[in-house]
Formats: C-alpha cells, structure tokens, sequence
C-alpha cells in the first residue's frame, strides 16, 4: 500500500538516482517501465522479480522528456501543453527540474495545483462548469479558479494568474483570498498516476459580483446555496480534485467555528 492507502500494487516504483542516493518520486504502469527501456535504454537499475520493483533513473530531463515523447506518439499521453512543472522529492520537497505537466501523470510525478472557493456573503457558492473540451474531467463541476503550479510558482502566484483568466477576479480581490487547507492526493487515472499538494484558498466575494471567464475553460458558473451544493456533490457532478478542495474547505470553516465558539465560552 502506498500512502493513506494508496494501493500501489501492479504499479512500479519511479526512483532517481539523486546524491548517490535512491529517491522514490512517483509510479509507473509496467507498460511504462518497458517504454523506457525500449526508447531509453536501461537507464538505470530495474528487476522485475523483486518484491516492490523499482525502476532508478538518472535524474536528467532530456531522459524524462524522451519517455514523455514516446509515449505521446505511442498514444499512451493523449496530449502536450507546453506547459512546464517543477519535478520534486516528495519526502522534501526540493526541486530537482523542470518538465511538460502532460507527463506528471504518465509517471505519477507530484505536482501542486491552487484551488479557490468563492463565497457569497450570504454563504452561498460559486462554481464552474468546466468546458467540454477540457482533456480531464470535461463538463463537471469545479471551483471557482483551479489550476496547476507552474514551474518556479508558488501556489499564491498561481492563484493570481489564474483568477482573472478563470473568473474576471482583479488583482486587489485575488489577493484578499485565504489560504484554509491543504492536502494530498493519490488516485489511478488513465494514463498513470494522480499525486497531487493541493492548497485550498477561500474568498467572499461582493454580493452583486458575477464571475466571467476569458480563457475558455469554463462553460458557465453557477451559484449554488447550500442545499444545492450538498445535492451535486453527492451526485457525483464535481470533478473529484474539486470535491475534496470544497470538503477541505468546509471543514476548516467548522473548526474556525467550534474554536470561536470555545473562545466565547473561555475554553480556550
């Protein structure tokens, strides 16, 4: 099992070889592991017959990129951005290089990505439809303003770029956001692994404010009160990053709220 329960089995273990040392920093179908050695050589070291296989890899994004390539015209990757991310060591944190984001769940690769959740004054929320031309989770539901950490980003600059593009937020209402939670996430996802940090930020927008969308990832926005929102997620309408951003931030506002309260009673 890997982490929280994360099964692992059939999958192999992504190490590079980083000071000498072997570091793990993904998860790859066996199909994978047989793309490197076709297109890449062997690389490094791999057996097959050990009880947690692991393939190490020289820690080199020419490499990375190679595989990447070929498994975009074996069409294993279904498409390429040009968008980079920062490759990291999940037990530090340390950045090590750069590559296309396409990749990042071909080789179960940890990446970050920023969520907002954008608040009526009277509780109620904002959310998008995504645009049906999305390639993942196309025609759900999502937050406010979501998106990948770019290379070199942290997940507030994230956040600022992508809240004017997303929804017409300014600058000056971007930057009143709150960051409330923050969590990870490991799923099986075709083609590969999802592993992601996410940071969940929360803003209260004015009452009379209407979000408007320039970069045309979003099909509509709608408001939904809280009965509504409970209702479509349980349905299954959200897109599942989406879901666990909007729980995140729901339970951080429950714990504001019981500790404010046993602040009014002296208890704390």
């Amino acid at each position: 099992m890997g982490p929280q329960g994360f099964s692992t089995e059939g999958l192999v273990t992504l190490a590079v070889d980083w000071s000498g040392v072997q570091t793990p920093i993904g998860w790859i179908e066996p199909a994978i592991v047989a793309l490197w050695i076709t297109e890449c050589g062997l690389p490094g070291a791999f057996d097959a017959r050990a009880l947690r296989p692991t393939l190490v890899v020289a820690a080199d994004p020419l490499l990375f990129t190679t595989a990447a390539r070929a498994a975009l015209a074996q069409g294993m990757l279904t498409g390429w951005r040009d968008e980079r991310f920062d490759v990291i060591i999940p037990s530090s944190g340390q950045r090590i290089f750069t590559l296309e984001r396409s990749a990042f769940r071909l080789f179960g690769l940890q990446s970050q990505a920023a969520q907002l959740i954008g608040y009526r004054p009277d509780g109620a929320v904002w959310v998008a439809r995504r645009s049906a031309s999305k390639a993942i989770d196309p025609g759900l539901l999502d937050t406010l303003v979501g998106g990948g950490v770019s290379a070199g980003e942290s997940p507030t600059q994230t956040l600022l770029r992508e809240a004017g593009e997303e929804a017409g937020l300014t600058q000056d209402q971007t930057a009143l956001a709150v960051g409330c939670s923050e969590f990870e996430l490991w799923r099986r996802v075709a083609p590969g692994v999802q592993n992601e940090r996410v940071t969940v930020f929360t803003l209260t927008v004015e009452p009379d404010w209407i979000p408007v969308n320039t970069d045309g990832e979003v099909d509509s926005f709608l408001c939904l009160d809280s009965t509504a929102l409970e209702r479509r997620l349980a349905a299954g309408e959200f897109a599942y990053e989406a879901a666990l951003s909007i729980r995140a931030a729901q339970a951080a506002q429950a714990e504001r709220a019981t500790g404010a309260t046993l602040s009014k009673h002296g208890e704390l």
